[in-house]
């Protein structure tokens, strides 16, 4: 009997993720009322009670699954470039729920999440100055890639995924190298 509920409760899911999906096309999201969104769904408003609490819970559901995925595809991952590509692709897999965490949702909360990994790859200072220095500058870096990668693919999200994500995926990576190859290089007495 279980295997019924649980068939149910999907499908009730489903239908109010499509439903809200359809109504986010032509209204942003705070102006969906709940009774709107069940009578696009064709679900009781008790129904829908028995699931979320507001519709700001469907779309942070579809965002936690999003970034689960996004989460599981680069977990083994040291590499940025393949940390990048695989976030690219992961956007392009969902490109409806891509273009509402974009343009609908703090789309910087969510890929500063997954994008933490630049964190533990490879970005290390070569000259030798002081440490605080170091660690300061190291944290501007991060903070200007995490934010300039997030820019990126809100524009190509927003654009329509005009390229494929191969392709900005290598064109982000192509800025993060370079930064990094800058950052060796940099030397301020003001830091």
């Amino acid at each position: 009997m279980k295997v019924t509920t649980d068939r149910r409760v999907r499908y009730t899911k489903m239908v109010l993720r499509e439903s809200m999906l359809d109504l986010l096309k032509n209204k942003s999201l705070n102006q969906i009322s709940i009774t709107e969104l069940c009578k696009a769904a064709d679900v009781n408003r008790n129904t829908f009670y028995k699931h979320y609490n507001t519709t700001y819970e469907i779309i942070r559901e579809m965002e936690d699954e999003i970034f689960n995925a996004l989460m599981d595809s680069i977990k083994n991952m040291d590499n940025v470039n393949d940390i990048i590509l695989a976030s690219c692709r992961t956007l392009e897999r969902d490109k409806k729920m891509s273009v509402i965490i974009f343009s609908e949702t703090d789309s910087s909360s969510l890929l500063s999440k997954a994008l933490s990994s630049f964190r533990k790859t490879d970005l290390t200072l070569q000259n030798n100055g002081d440490a605080a220095i170091q660690q300061s500058l190291l944290e501007k870096v991060y903070l200007f890639g995490e934010q300039g990668t997030i820019a990126l693919m809100k524009d190509w999200v927003l654009d329509g995924f005009k390229e494929p994500a191969e392709s900005i995926a290598a064109i982000i990576s192509y800025l993060i190298q370079s930064i990094n190859g800058s950052v060796a290089n940099f030397k301020s007495k003001s830091l």
